[in-house]
C-alpha cells in the first residue's frame, strides 16, 4: 500500500493510479491532524477495492482554498503577472471562499455558486461585466481541478456568460479635453497617459507602468499586462508624446508613470467624478471610456483592425472586431467599392435614370 503524501500548499494528499491513464491520480485532504487521517483511511480503502479486483472510485475531498491555492501556484509557475495573481487571491479571500469552502469542490452545486449573486450576496450589486468576469474567473479553478484530475466535477460546467447590453459610447475628445483641463494634476496625467496609449485602466496595466518600461529611444512603452494571452505587449509612441514623457520623468518622485505625492495611484473614480462636474459634462464617464476613444479615434482614422486589437491587448482580433467594428464609419461602402464591374455595358446605350 503507498503511503500519505504532503505538499505545503495542498495539504495531505494520497496518490494512485487510474486504469487507462499514464498518470497517477492525488486526492487532497487538506491541513492538520484530521485530514492526515481522512488521507489514510482513503488509502486504505482504494488498496481494498483494488485487492477485491475493483475499480478505485474517482472521489476528491479537496476543498476549494486548497484548489485554488495550487491554481494561483500553477499560474506562477506558467508566468502569469503578479498583478492579477494578488488581486485574484484577494477577490477569492474576501468574496469566494467564505461562501463556497464548506463543501468539498466535488459536492458543490451550481446552485451554491448562485449565493454569489443572489439579492444580499456578495456579488449582488455587480455589473453584469464584472459578475460574468468574476464567475470566468472561478470556473478557470474548476477547470484546473478537473484537468491535474485533482477533482472530478465543476459546479460551472454548463454556466454561459449573461448577455451584457452594449455600452453606449458618449465621451468626445472635446470632452475629454475639458476634463484633463478641469482635473487635478495626477488625474490628468493619467487620463492624458490613457489617451495616447489605450491601456486597460487601473492597477492591471496604467498604473503599473514604471519609467522602467518605457524606452525613450526607441519611442515604445512596454505593457505588462495580465489579462489575456496578448495582454503584455510593447506600444509604439509619438515623437511628440515622447517629450511629453521627458517631462513628467524629471518632475516623478517615485518608479511609477502615475503617481500621488510620490505613491502609486490604484484608483481615479472619486477624482474622476469631481473633474467631470467641473467641466460641465452632462453624461456618465468612467476610465474605461478614454481606452474606447483611444480605440474609435484610430479606427475612424482608417487604423488597421488587427494593429489596433494589438495595442489593445486583446487576445483575438474577434473581440475588436466584435466592440468596435460598428465605429468605424463608411467602411462597407468602401469595400463594396473595391470590387470591379463584372460586365461593362453597351456601347451606345443609353440607360435612362429614375
Amino acid at each position: 500500500m503507498g503511503k500519505v503524501l504532503f505538499h505545503k500548499t495542498g495539504g495531505y494528499y494520497i496518490c494512485y493510479r487510474m486504469p487507462g491513464s499514464r498518470k497517477n491520480h492525488k486526492e487532497y485532504f487538506g491541513l492538520g491532524p484530521a485530514a492526515q487521517r481522512q488521507a489514510g483511511i482513503r488509502l486504505a480503502e482504494i488498496a481494498l477495492m483494488k485487492a477485491k479486483g475493483e475499480v478505485p472510485r474517482n472521489s476528491s475531498g479537496v476543498y476549494l482554498d486548497q484548489l485554488s491555492q495550487l491554481y494561483l501556484h500553477d499560474a506562477k509557475m506558467r508566468g502569469v503577472g503578479e498583478q492579477f495573481r494578488t488581486e485574484f487571491a484577494a477577490l477569492l479571500n474576501n468574496d469566494i471562499l467564505p461562501v463556497l469552502c464548506k463543501r468539498p469542490v466535488d459536492q458543490l452545486e451550481y446552485q451554491d455558486i448562485l449565493k454569489l449573486v443572489e439579492p444580499g450576496g456578495v456579488w449582488s450589486e455587480k455589473t453584469t461585466p464584472t459578475v460574468n468576469r468574476y464567475m470566468g474567473y472561478l470556473r478557470s479553478v474548476f477547470r484546473f481541478g478537473i484537468s491535474k484530475k485533482i477533482t472530478a466535477a465543476s459546479p460551472l460546467s454548463e454556466w454561459k456568460k449573461t448577455p451584457e447590453r452594449k455600452k453606449e459610447m458618449h465621451l468626445t475628445l472635446d470632452g475629454l479635453r475639458r476634463i484633463i483641463a478641469a482635473a487635478d494634476p495626477h488625474l490628468a496625467w493619467a487620463m492624458e497617459l490613457e489617451a495616447n496609449i489605450g491601456t486597460r485602466p487601473g492597477p492591471t496595466e496604467l498604473f503599473s507602468l514604471k519609467w522602467a518600461d518605457v524606452d525613450f529611444d526607441g519611442l515604445l512603452i512596454h505593457v505588462r499586462g495580465t489579462k489575456t494571452e496578448g495582454a503584455s505587449r510593447v506600444i509604439p509612441i509619438t515623437p511628440d508624446f515622447r517629450a511629453r514623457l521627458l517631462i513628467m520623468r524629471q518632475e516623478a518622485k517615485s518608479e511609477y508613470l502615475v503617481e500621488y505625492k510620490g505613491k502609486p495611484v490604484k484608483q481615479v473614480r472619486r477624482s474622476l467624478q469631481t473633474a467631470i462636474k467641473r467641466a460641465g459634462i452632462p453624461y456618465h464617464v468612467t476610465p474605461y471610456d478614454v481606452r474606447h476613444l483611444f480605440a474609435t479615434i484610430l479606427l475612424n482614422e482608417g487604423a488597421d483592425l488587427a494593429a489596433v486589437s494589438a495595442l489593445l491587448g486583446h487576445s483575438s482580433i474577434a473581440t475588436t472586431q466584435k466592440h468596435y467594428y460598428q465605429l468605424m464609419k463608411g467602411e462597407k461602402a468602401r469595400a463594396v467599392a473595391l470590387m470591379p464591374a463584372v460586365a461593362a455595358p453597351k456601347a451606345g446605350k443609353l440607360v435612362k435614370i429614375k
